[in-house]
C-alpha cells in the first residue's frame, strides 16, 4: 500500500525545532514521507536571519523562509496541515496550541515534559475525541524509546516498577564528580558549556525534569493519573565530593533515581539521589546517558539505555513519533483505571545513608544511636572520619536498615538539634 505524503506544521524552531525543521526538509528519505508545510514563530525575522545562517539548509533555505509565519490563525486554519509538532516547551501557549491542534483534528506530536505531565489525561481524551493521535516520546527519554517499549509491554504485562536515570545533566554531573572527584560547582559549569545543561540549571538539578518524566511514565504504567503533587522530589545540589568518597568505601555510586513503584498499599512515586551498588548496571550509566529498568509480572526485568540529554537525541525521538503516526503504529494510551491511592514518603520504607558534621567528644554517637533506636531505626554500620582536628569536627556516617519514613523523619529532625551537631545533616536513599 502506497501512503502519501503527511504535510507537517512546526511549532517553535529553538534548538530542537530548527533541527527537525533541517531535517524534515534537507533529509531526502524523509522528504519522501513527510513536507514542511507551516512554521510558526514569534519572530520572523529573527529566524529567517538563523536559518539564512544555518549551513545545515543547504540549497533549501529560500524554500524554508516561505514556510514561516507568525500568524496563528493562518497555521491553525491551514486545512493542509496533518500533523502539528510543538516545539516551544513550557505550559503557555503551549497547552492552548496543543488543544487548538487536537480540536481541529490534526495529530500532535510533543516533546513538551511540563504539558504532558500536567495535562497528559485531559489531551489523551481529547486524541480519542478527535481520532487523532498524540505523541510524547522526546518528553520522556529523549533518545531512548521508553514510551513506545512501555505501551508494548502493556500489551501482555502488568508493570510493577520502573526505576530509572531520566535525567541526562543530572547524570553527567554524579557521574564525574564520582569518576573524576570533580565538585559539583565545576562539573556543572562544564555540563552548561557542553549544552548538557541549562544557563539556569534548576529544573535538573533539584529533580523537577525527572519528576515530571516519572510522573507520565507512571501514569501509563499504571494507567491512571498520577497527580504531580504526590510525586516527592529531591535534588543533587547538597551532594559533595565527600559523599561520593564514602559510597565509594561502602560499594556505592551515587544516581539522581526516579521511582515509580505499585505496593499493595498504593503507588508511591520519588526522584531523589540514591546510593546504588557498584554490582548493579544503574551504577555504571555514565555522562549524560538514560537508562530505565521496567518491572513486569511476565517479562521480569527489561532495560534501556541510550543518550538522555542533546537536540539531536530528542530531535530523533521526535522523527520517530513522527514515522509513528505516518505508519499507523498501534501505541494507544489508555488512562482508564479508578483513582489509586498514592503513598507519601512517610508511609514508605526505607534505607538510608546518612552524614553528619559532629563534635568529636565522648557520646556524641551514644546520643544519636538512642534516637534512632527510640524511632525503630536499626543502624548498619557507622563510619567516623577525621575532616579537621584543629576544630575538633569529624564526618560520622551512619547506614540504616529498613525503617519507615516517618519514622525516620522523626529521628533526623531530633538529631540535627543535638547541640553536637554542627550542619544539616546529609541524607540518601539506599537503592538495594
Amino acid at each position: 500500500m502506497v501512503r502519501s505524503r503527511l504535510n507537517i506544521g512546526i511549532i517553535g524552531i529553538g534548538n530542537i525545532g530548527l533541527e527537525v525543521f533541517k531535517q524534515l526538509i534537507s533529509n531526502s528519505q524523509l522528504s519522501e514521507l513527510f513536507s514542511i508545510e507551516s512554521v510558526l514563530v514569534r519572530d520572523i525575522k529573527k529566524y529567517t536571519n538563523i536559518i539564512s545562517k544555518d549551513i545545515g539548509f543547504e540549497n533549501k533555505v529560500d524554500i524554508a523562509l516561505e514556510k514561516l509565519t507568525d500568524s496563528e490563525d493562518k497555521f491553525f486554519s491551514n486545512n493542509n496541515i496533518d500533523v502539528i509538532i510543538e516545539l516551544i516547551g513550557g505550559l503557555e501557549p503551549a497547552y492552548s496550541f496543543v488543544k487548538r491542534a487536537l480540536e481541529y483534528k490534526k495529530h500532535v506530536v510533543t516533546a513538551n515534559k511540563d504539558l504532558i505531565a500536567t495535562h497528559i489525561e485531559e489531551l489523551i481524551k481529547l486524541s480519542k475525541k478527535n481520532n487523532v493521535k498524540l505523541r510524547f516520546e522526546g518528553s520522556v527519554g529523549a533518545g531512548i524509546p521508553i514510551i513506545e517499549v512501555l505501551s508494548d509491554m502493556l500489551k501482555q504485562n502488568q508493570i510493577q516498577k520502573i526505576t530509572g536515570i531520566i535525567n541526562g545533566t543530572s547524570n553527567y554531573i554524579l557521574s564525574s564528580m564520582f569518576e573524576n572527584s570533580s565538585n559539583f560547582e565545576n562539573v556543572l559549569k562544564e555540563a552548561q558549556e557542553l549544552g548538557f545543561a541549562e544557563s539556569d540549571p534548576t529544573n535538573d538539578v533539584e529533580g523537577f525534569d525527572a519528576k515530571f518524566k516519572i510522573d507520565i511514565l507512571g501514569s501509563i504504567a499504571f494507567g491512571s493519573r498520577i497527580p504531580l503533587k504526590t510525586v516527592y522530589v529531591k535534588g543533587i545540589s547538597e551532594i559533595s565530593n565527600k559523599d561520593m568518597n564514602y559510597a565509594r568505601e561502602f560499594g556505592y555510586n551515587i544516581k539522581l533515581l526516579a521511582i515509580t513503584e505499585r505496593k499493595p498499599e498504593g503507588i508511591y512515586s520519588s526522584v531523589s539521589p540514591a546510593l546504588v551498588s557498584l554490582a548493579q548496571p544503574m551504577s555504571k550509566v555514565g555522562g549524560n546517558y538514560n537508562a530505565v529498568e521496567i518491572l513486569g509480572d511476565l517479562v521480569g526485568n527489561l532495560w534501556i539505555q541510550g543518550e538522555g540529554a542533546g537536540k539531536n537525541s530528542t530531535s530523533s525521538a521526535v522523527l520517530g513519533d513522527l514515522m509513528g503516526i505516518y505508519y499507523g503504529s498501534n501505541d494507544d494510551i489508555n488512562l482508564s483505571k479508578g483513582r489509586e491511592k498514592y503513598l507519601t514518603r512517610e508511609e514508605i520504607i526505607l534505607k538510608n545513608y546518612i552524614r553528619l558534621s559532629v563534635e568529636d567528644k565522648y557520646g556524641v554517637l551514644s546520643e544519636i544511636s538512642g534516637i534512632f533506636s527510640n524511632n525503630e531505626i536499626s543502624i548498619a554500620s557507622v563510619i567516623q572520619k577525621d575532616i579537621d582536628n584543629s576544630s575538633g569536627v569529624v564526618d560520622l556516617v551512619i547506614m540504616t536498615h529498613d525503617s519507615k519514613g516517618i519514622n525516620f523523619d522523626t529521628a533526623i529532625d531530633s538529631v540535627s538539634k543535638i547541640s553536637s551537631v554542627k550542619e544539616k545533616p546529609i541524607i540518601i536513599r539506599i537503592n538495594d
